[in-house]
């Protein structure tokens, strides 16, 4: 059995980071304060060799001690959440809402923390430097200065390195499926502020110290005995110093800040490549709440809708070739008729139906069409003009009239669309060749079209009847024509032909039609159907269809 148990988080390389940034603080401040030019400092040096060192022996302990204290403070709802991950607490949901809140907002606290810490105990410093060594309150207040760069170093650099422990070993325990930015509470820090932070870090800083120590010199500069020479070379020294100390700093920072930039870009990069062969399985991974972590979040979203609309994708090709398997295969061959048909779908399934309904002894037999529009288009009316299919076959190998069979049809498929108020007209066509005779019925379907070419005449079937699924109790009238002779024209069609549109929002009407069959009364069913829809493309000029369509033409030949 595969153990899914997510990782155990190791809190303490937090504490070690933040320990290394107090160091490295401490640190440099005291290799400035060996090469700055201030008599105090030497003074100060002086003090400390001959005994002074025991009060940084007993301060600095109580100070570090007091920042593991205050960091164990803040850390703690992270190590609570993982004690309780486990158990069965009812505030579990809770707990861990706090600490990812904690987690995110960690960098930032820390650092604060650290600022404020220096701050505050330099503050604390002065009033005994003051005692036990005879400064003045402008060293003092430089004294006090030199402390909060200390807090301002060691804020800037356990920034990025708690940063960056918490996206590596952390984030990825609390934020197992990212979504940092649904946690409410926090303080995002952007990529535009993380850029000014290592500016301040690698630029600033070392600046401030600069123009604070050469106004403290300038300041004691009266009464002070000392060759210009000698005065530049120790400002030169501690120049060097001062940049040779902030330029690795500032570099190890911009490694830092740089890969928490071109880390998630390299992961999008890479999820994009993945998109582009077919792969939607590829993920993001989230590491912050920043604009990076909302646009991975974003493409993480993208390629689960990608999966989905793949999958989609497939279960309407399925459908398709299921709905497609319904309709006619091939055109009948009935003595003394000419039949084609075609039907096109403006999406993967659609709404319109036809059929034809055939006796085993078709060759000398009454030849049914019934063609039927689905109100809409898409998968529901698929489904509903499956449905339809369904029923007009098995009722229409019963016995009784073609009203009957359409009444009954309409009560079936009143009591499926109730709820979803969909409908569906239908023209249900018989053609009887050897009596010369068609019977129909008209479910609110546009009417068939009969064309007489002895006549040059067109003539609608029209007829009473509303849609099916409307009203279970609905009348269908049925209706009769006879005299049927050689070289007449049937066609039946939907509206998605006549009523669409082109660019310039023209109807393409049944005018075109008329004119179609008019001018090629002598050829097949087959090249009038194929001539009307070359017309119709034509009229679109490229313009995708937007409803489905269906026509079927039938041509009184020779028996």
């Amino acid at each position: 059995m595969v153990d899914t148990k997510p990782p155990t988080p190791q809190f303490a390389g937090l504490y070690l980071r933040n320990l290394a940034a107090n160091l490295i603080g401490n640190m440099l401040i005291a290799l400035l304060n060996i090469f700055t030019p201030i008599e105090f400092f030497r003074d100060w040096q002086d003090f400390f060799w001959q005994g002074g060192y025991w009060l940084l022996v007993v301060l600095l302990p109580v100070v570090f001690a007091t920042a593991i204290i205050l960091q164990y403070l803040i850390q703690r709802p992270l190590v609570v959440s993982r004690e309780q991950a486990s158990s069965e607490n009812p505030d579990n949901a809770r707990i861990l809402n706090q600490a990812r809140r904690r987690l995110l907002n960690l960098p930032l606290l820390l650092g604060l923390i650290n600022l404020v810490l220096w701050t505050g105990v330099t503050f604390i410093f002065i009033p005994v430097l003051l005692i036990i060594s005879d400064i003045g309150m402008i060293t003092g207040a430089y004294v006090f200065f030199r402390g909060a760069i200390i807090g301002l170093i060691a804020a800037f650099i356990s920034f990025f390195l708690i940063d960056d422990y918490c996206r590596k070993n952390l984030i990825p325990v609390f934020f197992p499926d990212g979504r940092l930015s649904a946690i409410g509470g926090t303080r995002r820090v952007s990529i535009l502020r993380r850029i000014r932070v290592l500016y301040l870090a690698g630029t600033g800083a070392p600046a401030l110290i600069l123009m604070g120590t050469l106004a403290l010199v300038l300041g004691e500069m009266d009464g002070i005995a000392i060759t210009a020479k000698d005065f530049a070379g120790e400002i030169f020294w501690f120049i060097l110093v001062l940049y040779a100390v902030f330029i690795p700093i500032a570099l190890s920072l911009n490694v830092l800040v740089g890969k928490s930039i071109l880390t998630p870009i390299s992961s999008m990069m890479a999820v994009v490549d993945s998109v582009y062969r077919g792969d939607f399985k590829q993920r993001v991974v989230v590491d912050s709440n920043d604009q990076l972590g909302l646009l991975s979040e974003g493409m993480n979203d993208m390629t689960r809708g990608l999966i989905e609309r793949e999958r989609m994708r497939r279960s309407l090709n399925l459908a398709k070739e299921v709905q497609q398997a319904l309709l006619p295969g091939t055109d009948p061959e009935i003595k003394g008729l000419d039949i084609a048909s075609t039907t096109v779908y403006c999406d993967e399934t659609g709404g319109d139906y036809y059929d034809f309904l055939i006796p085993e002894d078709a060759w000398d037999s009454i030849f049914t069409a019934v063609v039927g529009d689905v109100s809409g288009h898409g998968v529901s009316s698929a489904l509903l003009m499956a449905t339809a299919r369904a029923f007009i076959r098995q009722r229409s190998g019963l016995p009784g009239s073609i009203s009957d069979i359409v009444s009954d049809v309409n009560r079936l498929l009143a009591r499926d669309v109730a709820e979803s108020g969909g409908f569906m007209t239908l023209f249900y066509l018989v053609v009887d060749p050897s009596n010369r005779n068609l019977r129909w019925v008209r479910a609110g379907h546009d009417p068939a079209i009969v064309y007489d070419g002895a006549s040059d005449s067109f003539e609608e079937l029209r007829g009473a009847g509303m849609a099916l699924g409307v009203d279970a109790d609905a009348y269908f009238e049925e209706n009769q024509k006879n005299n049927l002779t050689r070289s007449q024209i049937i066609l039946l069609g939907t509206d998605g032909i006549w009523e669409a549109r082109n660019s310039r929002d023209q109807m393409f009407g049944k005018e075109p039609i008329f004119r179609i069959i008019r001018a090629n009364r002598q050829a097949g069913a087959r090249e009038i159907l194929t001539a009307c829809f070359n017309a119709f493309h034509k009229f679109l000029e490229g313009r995708a269809p937007e409803d489905d369509l269906t026509m079927i033409v039938i041509k009184i030949i020779d028996d």
